[in-house]
């Protein structure tokens, strides 16, 4: 077992958490094995109980938010469920899918689990996968760019016989989010994170072929084989985390309309494009005073959040009168009482903005955009545009994380360590984002077209 800790700005760890972890560490620290260099190789059952033990013992003793959205019957019934099968040996990939399997019925998107680097490696170097990174709306899935087999736009219906609802369901049975929230799911096999060939190889194994049943623009139905191909020679890839030339931005549209970009609330990427959020909103709003600009769109679909206080930040700058933020905040062993935004009331700005706002949302839109967003909607402050955000409209489990390494298969679990409750009013879904008024997803045409529908809605409602 190995712990490593990361940190944010003013997410401190406690002296409790520290102990524990150091007799986890202690207790386990003779059971460490290197995992076995092989894909192939099986691995005995009680190496992998023990694992699945150590897992479980470490989620329990520091995961502030086990018990979010389920109670402590239902998460025990599922590592009872998944320890079960845990009874003839198995490959490293076979028991990371029973792993990532049960991360994700946590339903925390900050709970996440990955495969050795080394086993990461032979993926992408030794493995021949789905030659194809798709595109999934909906029920639906697409291939985005112009390939060998395919023109960009044309519908996957099925692969190898499975329906492409039933594999979307299936790979999103893997994938971890904030209760039942969906669109960070999407997320994650569109962009990137979770790319589609890599998890569907470890949810339905690897082959050579792949039968695929699709329709194209013409609405013409057939079917072909395509053969696999390494991850190097993916076509349609994914884009991955794109660093932008920017993170902040404001701009004008016309109309006596600003648009306000703020694509992470991350301290740390801020300093790496020699940008300031602090600086930046005190400039931004100042110019839009003396602007007289009456109509503001925020642009949050890229942020993924970051450091807290940020989110507290902005929204000072959006109302005239005294609001709260949190409403608790946890670990294990305490409750955390001298968060700068645990004060009963937050003061408004001086300098704060009285003039129309719409909000634009996303999947993308996670931890600490997403607790902007409820406090933004418990207050009414303005219209939502977009997709459901991918985090939680109650709050998260997040702060500082701990990664831990499973001592003999050596999978890696991220785990936060802070329960983070946003003082919000009652919502119709206990286990969800916040949800736009206005739902608009692009279809893969205005994908190919680049054709921002969000955007251009947010503009006609703005100008309303």
């Amino acid at each position: 077992m190995i712990f490593t800790l990361n940190t944010n700005a003013m997410k401190l760890l406690s002296k409790p958490i520290i102990l524990i972890l150091f007799l986890l560490f202690i207790l386990f620290r003779t059971a460490f094995a290197q995992s076995a260099n092989d894909l192939s190789k099986p691995i005995a059952p009680e190496l992998l109980q023990q694992d699945f033990t150590s897992l479980h013992d470490t989620l329990q003793k520091i995961h502030a938010g086990l018990y979010r959205y389920k109670s402590k019957a239902e998460v025990d019934r599922l590592f009872d469920r998944c320890f079960k099968k845990l009874d003839h040996p198995m490959t490293e990939v076979a028991y990371f899918a029973i792993i990532s399997r049960l991360i994700s019925g946590i339903e925390d998107g900050h709970t996440e689990c990955f495969l050795p680097k080394d086993f990461i490696n032979q993926f992408i170097t030794q493995v021949k996968l789905f030659p194809i990174q798709p595109r999934f709306i909906g029920e639906k899935a697409y291939v985005p760019c112009d390939t060998k087999e395919f023109p960009a736009g044309t519908e996957l219906l099925a692969i190898d016989h499975r329906s492409i609802g039933t594999i979307r369901k299936r790979l999103f049975e893997h994938l971890s989010s904030d209760g039942g929230i969906q669109t960070e799911k999407y997320v994650k096999v569109n962009d990137g994170h979770d790319p589609f060939a890599y998890l569907y190889d470890v949810v339905y194994g690897t082959q050579e072929n792949f039968e695929v049943k699709y329709k194209t623009v013409g609405g013409t139905t057939a079917v072909k084989t395509i053969a696999g191909d390494y991850l190097k020679n993916m076509e349609c890839p994914s884009p991955g985390r794109v660093i932008p030339n920017r993170y902040l931005e404001l701009a004008y549209q016309p109309g006596n309309i600003a648009v306000m970009t703020i694509r992470t609330f991350a301290n740390e990427y801020l300093v790496q494009t020699k940008e300031n959020l602090t600086d930046f909103l005190a400039a931004s709003f100042k110019e839009l005073e003396n602007k007289k600009i009456g109509r503001l769109i925020i642009d949050l679909r890229e942020n993924g959040g970051g450091n807290d206080s940020n989110g507290a930040l902005l929204y000072s700058y959006l109302t005239d009168h005294p609001f709260a933020y949190y409403a608790s905040l946890s670990s294990t062993t305490k409750a955390i009482k001298d968060h700068p935004d645990l004060v009963e009331l937050q003061q408004p700005h001086k300098g704060n903005y009285k003039g129309k706002v719409v909000f634009l949302t996303s999947g993308k839109s996670f931890s600490g955009a997403a607790e902007f967003s409820s406090i933004a909607r418990t207050n009414n402050r303005g219209a939502f545009v977009g997709e459901e955000t991918g985090g939680g409209y109650y709050g998260n489990t997040s702060g500082n994380k701990i990664t831990f390494f499973l001592p003999n298969t050596q999978i890696k679990v991220n785990i936060p360590l802070f329960k983070y409750v946003m003082a919000v009013r009652k919502a119709k879904y206990k286990d969800r984002g916040t949800i736009p008024d206005y739902l608009i997803v692009p279809t893969m045409n205005d994908i190919i077209q680049h054709h921002d529908i969000q955007m251009d809605f947010a503009l006609q409602l703005a100008a309303k």
